[in-house]
């Protein structure tokens, strides 16, 4: 049984591609024959025209359709070998020839662990170059009568997946990284701004609960500022990162190269963030509506046979509808009180009453939430 793996050209087994590393080495005329670009192997053997190919689809890209020299294919100086830094084969040999050691692989390394490599985007392997590099030195080596340290053969440098240093060969390319900031641009846009309204809507799921909310509103109201700042800050850099930053190379490279597809799917995500983070930034203007506290208020009403006076009070600090339920809530607590209702548009709340000892229990009750009453 035939491996579907295999360039069926050569025979000789591909090594698995991204459909970044298509889109940006494989021309845009070539790309419009196929139908996918996802799928790809990359053919590493010398001999075999075939660049690129499909098991599943049968498609080809020859060496010709690619927009880059092919390292592993090219028989003339210079033979690119490092896509992301302009290393060829020719460096590495002449630098082994001055004094039977190479520098280049450390130094591909370092840029590496600095987050400069493009390899996915610029290598037509789609991978980092080290595993070539380091053959190409312990082939030097070879010659030189000199012991290596670390290699592989062709094949084994197509098939591996680590560099010789330890850091996968799929790592996140600059653009996923790109892509990942811009996520959690948004991400921490909506957690702000979901900590930004908790002022109204926590006391009410603590309510539903049964949990005292005594308190938690004053403390996200008087944050609320701060966390608004931050959700507005995290929308601007998801705009930043989907809109206006740039690929850190020239135009026409590789890395140039976008998903159109993967790029609106960006901006939808970006535009549904920022509806999410308004909804939830001016969610205390319409809670009102949500609970009702936009409809005329009931007159209390006493059970019967009960006598009790009414007291009016000044509530002051309240920021929104939420605040007049929680509070409503803490007052028909108190064991004086027969019945309370607070008016948040009004900032007042009327107390049923059996003794005068309610206008310090409302003051005190009112305190607990962050809120100040007055007797009127």
């Amino acid at each position: 049984m035939s491996d579907a793996s295999l360039c069926p050209s050569c025979g000789v087994k591909g090594r698995a591609v991204k459909w970044v590393t298509i889109e940006s080495l494989v021309s845009e005329t070539a790309r419009a024959r196929v139908k996918r670009m996802d799928g790809f192997r990359f053919c590493a053997e010398p001999t075999c025209d075939v660049e690129y190919y499909d098991p599943e689809t049968g498609d080809r890209f020859p060496r010709h359709d690619v927009r880059v020299r092919i390292g592993q294919k090219e028989t003339a100086s210079p033979r690119p070998i490092c896509y992301c830094f302009g290393h060829s084969i020719e460096d590495i040999e002449d630098e082994m020839a001055r004094g039977s050691v190479s520098r280049i692989a450390d130094e591909i390394t370092e840029k590496c662990r600095q987050g400069l490599d493009r390899c996915e985007e610029m290598n037509p392997q789609g991978a980092c170059c080290l595993g070539n590099v380091r053959r190409t030195v312990k082939a030097a080596q070879s010659r030189a009568g000199v012991a290596g340290t670390c290699g592989a053969s062709a094949a084994e440098a197509v098939e591996t997946s680590d560099d010789c240093c330890g850091r996968s060969l799929t790592q996140t390319s600059p653009r996923a990284r790109r892509m990942n900031a811009g996520a959690l641009a948004q991400s921490g846009a909506i957690l702000s701004a979901i900590v930004a309204s908790a002022c109204c809507w926590l006391p009410l799921l603590l309510l539903a609960f049964g949990v005292s909310a005594a308190g938690v509103g004053g403390f996200f109201a008087t944050a609320r500022p701060y966390f608004l700042v931050g959700a507005a800050a995290f929308l601007a850099l998801g705009f930043y990162m989907t809109y206006f930053r740039k690929p850190a190379c020239a135009p026409g490279d590789g890395c140039a190269a976008s998903n159109p597809k993967l790029r609106g799917f960006n901006q939808i995500m970006l535009w549904m963030a920022t509806a999410v983070v308004l909804a939830l930034a001016f969610f205390p203007s319409y809670i009102g509506v949500l609970i009702g506290g936009g409809s005329p208020r009931p007159a209390l009403t006493m059970a019967a046979g009960q006598s009790a006076r009414e007291y009016a009070f000044t509530v002051e600090g309240m920021h929104c509808e939420a605040c007049a339920v929680s509070l409503t809530a803490e007052l028909r607590k108190l064991e004086s009180v027969r019945n309370a209702r607070v008016d948040y548009a009004a900032k007042t709340a009327r107390v049923a009453a059996i003794d005068d000892q309610v206008v310090a229990e409302v003051q005190a009750a009112a305190k607990r939430l962050g809120y100040s009453a007055r007797l009127e």
